[in-house]
């Protein structure tokens, strides 16, 4: 099966997506990543320097980590719905694609390309943390669980579409935001592998009942909620989550 794999360069995409692919090792994977966003926001330091330490995790893990070498070579994808965007992603004739921490909305063109159509993999147990950074706003608000939601991108809709799974763990106040967040990814992403097999096999996963309510949709943290997050003791990134979490040998591909 033909699948693009829609990312960031992050960390934690880069570790899931190379996790996906170790575990679902016979596809033919083409991977995308968001490039750098525009945004006149300014944001407060620690998320600088997050971004700083998580560009170094990114190069680390590249250097020293068995990588897919699809992943290696994945190229930027900033305009998914221009012509020229769809018409890259047309030349793969995906058959999937899936989406990981991408930072673009994908239209209706996009949409209706793949047969198996999109999912993602959020970072967040849906409804109730949709959007941006939705691990540090369940750290924040003291969330004994947290979890990965998988859900099929139907519309342009943030977090919206029909949600197949959640997988959930117990939060770590102790560990950073980051490696809270890798921790997700490492269920996360079988629940995916699982059900990308499912397809394959012909089966059609089961979508799970629309929860009652429409959730909260979070936005990038300010400096007032930064400073919460500090009073209790909760820290956005050591440095050293690459050490904290299990790695998956990959082959090279």
């Amino acid at each position: 099966m033909n699948i693009i794999l829609l990312g960031h360069r992050d960390i934690a995409s880069l570790f899931a997506l190379n996790r996906l692919i170790a575990l679902s090792p016979a596809h033919d994977y083409t991977v995308f990543t968001s490039g750098a966003g525009t945004s006149e926001k300014t944001v407060p330091d620690a998320l600088v320097e997050l971004a700083r330490v998580d560009a170094e995790l990114c190069k680390q893990y590249l250097a020293e980590y068995p990588v897919a070498n699809v992943l290696r070579a994945a190229l930027e994808l900033q305009a998914p719905n221009s012509p020229a965007g769809l018409q890259l992603m047309a030349d793969c004739e995906p058959d999937l694609i899936v989406s990981i921490r991408y930072r673009r909305i994908l239209r209706d063109d996009a949409i209706g390309m793949p047969r198996h159509g999109i999912l993602n993999l959020h970072s967040g147990i849906l409804p109730d943390y949709r959007g941006v950074m939705a691990t540090f706003w369940a750290m924040l608000n003291d969330e004994p669980e947290i979890g990965a939601t998988l859900h099929r991108i139907v519309d342009s809709g943030i977090d919206t579409g029909p949600v197949i799974g959640i997988s959930r763990v117990q939060t770590q106040p102790r560990g950073s935001y980051l490696v809270n967040v890798l921790g997700l990814y490492i269920d996360g992403c079988s629940l995916l592998a699982n059900t990308v097999d499912a397809m394959i096999r012909g089966e059609v996963r089961r979508v799970v009942p629309p929860p009652t309510g429409s959730g909260r949709y979070y936005s990038t943290p300010d400096e007032a909620a930064m400073q919460r997050f500090s009073a209790k003791n909760l820290s956005l990134v050591r440095g050293n989550e690459l050490d904290l979490i299990p790695q998956v040998p990959c082959e090279a591909r």
